[in-house]
C-alpha cells in the first residue's frame, strides 16, 4: 500500500477516532503543541495523568511512547503520546512503531517537530491524518 496522508482541522468536542499520536516533551515532562490544547481545556486532567509515570515507566514511555485514556480528553478512545523530536531523530523506529499497529489509518498531531518525509521513506503502510486545531 502506498502512504497517503490528508491534514485535517478538529475541534474540541468529543472525537471518537484511534489511534491518536500526540507530540509530549518526555525528557522536561512538558506539554507542547496538541498536548498543551489538550491539558489547557481539560483543566490540568492530562498532566495530571502523566505525573503518574516516574523511573522505569518513564523511562519505557520515551522510548516507546505512553497511551493515555481518561475521560474529557478529546479523544473518547485515548490516545498516545509520543516525543516527536526524539522519533524524528530515528524515523525508522518511529515508521515501525506505526506499521506495527496493523491498521488502515494514523491519526497524527501535524506538530512543527513532526517532519513527514523521513517518515514516508522510511515505509510507512497506512493511510495518515495530519490532525491540527
Amino acid at each position: 500500500m502506498s502512504p497517503e496522508f490528508r491534514v485535517t482541522r478538529i475541534t474540541y468536542k468529543e472525537l471518537d477516532i484511534f489511534p491518536v499520536l500526540v507530540d509530549y516533551d518526555m525528557e522536561n515532562k512538558k506539554c507542547r503543541g496538541m498536548s498543551a490544547r489538550i491539558d489547557l481545556f481539560s483543566y490540568g486532567a492530562l498532566s495530571a495523568e502523566i505525573e503518574k509515570f516516574h523511573g522505569d515507566r518513564l523511562d519505557f514511555a520515551i522510548e516507546e511512547g505512553m497511551m493515555i485514556r481518561k475521560k474529557g480528553l478529546i479523544f473518547s478512545n485515548g490516545f498516545f503520546l509520543f516525543d516527536f523530536s526524539y522519533f524524528m531523530d530515528n524515523p525508522d523506529k518511529f515508521a515501525e512503531k506505526i506499521n506495527s499497529l496493523n491498521i488502515p489509518t494514523v491519526y497524527i498531531e501535524n506538530s512543527d517537530r513532526f517532519d513527514l518525509a523521513p517518515l514516508l521513506k522510511s515505509g510507512i503502510n497506512c493511510h495518515i491524518e495530519l490532525l491540527e486545531f
